[in-house]
């Protein structure tokens, strides 16, 4: 069964082709990452995840008849509401600078409330699994929803910047807050990544003018 195809049942959550999930299976897929993160991996069950969702295990089997399927569905609903969430957070901000902090703004605050509390310690191979699976597709996510932004820095010095090298920096650094929380400092650094790499381009924009008319 394909969980990600068109469904006639509607929640919130989008799935791969632009439609709606069922809302017993948002519910299923939530309590499941919840239960994840009290029981881990190994010890979770079919019992547990229904407990945790609050759905009957009739429904929970309707839609996954394994664990497996459920570990993989997780896998691919955390994916799709991290790649939903940049290109909405990023579609409310026309100025540039503003679009790129507010992916920046979405992507800290993602980490931090779609990992449950102490997963990593608990699960560290499912999470590992995670990042090297789901990795390129958090990337093409994250550069696609900054393009204009990276448009607007490649006028500030008549060259195209290195997208690809700005976007893994920034997945691998926030990915590296799971193992090292972020502190108030780091948060505000992070924030004000936008500003930054804006003032360093326009510095080397007017040192290469400055070159050029000597």
């Amino acid at each position: 069964m394909n969980l990600f195809a068109p469904v006639a049942v509607s929640s919130d959550v989008p799935a791969g082709d632009g439609e709606r999930l069922p809302a017993s299976v948002v519910k299923i897929l939530d309590g499941a990452l919840r239960a994840i993160s009290s029981r881990g991996v190994r010890r979770l069950s079919m019992s547990d995840i229904s407990v945790e969702s609050g759905v009957s295990r009739a429904t929970l089997y309707r839609y996954f008849p394994t664990k497996e399927q459920v570990l993989a569905a997780v896998s691919e609903f955390v994916s799709m509401g991290f790649e939903g969430g940049v290109r909405e957070a990023a579609e409310q901000h026309p100025d540039p600078i503003e679009r790129f902090r507010a992916v920046m703004r979405f992507f800290a605050q993602f980490t931090v409330e779609r990992t449950p509390e102490r997963i990593f310690e608990l699960e560290p191979g499912f999470h590992l699994d995670f990042f090297r699976s789901h990795f390129a597709r958090h990337k093409t996510a994250v550069r696609d929803a900054l393009a204009p932004s990276f448009d607007h820095l490649d006028r500030l010095r008549s060259a195209p910047v290195d997208r690809d090298a700005i976007v893994e920096a920034l997945v691998r650094m926030q990915l590296s807050t799971l193992i090292v929380p972020a502190s108030p400092a780091w948060s505000k650094l992070w924030e004000a990544t936008p500003d930054v790499l804006q003032q360093t381009l326009l510095h080397l924009a007017d040192s290469t003018n400055a070159i050029e008319e000597n």
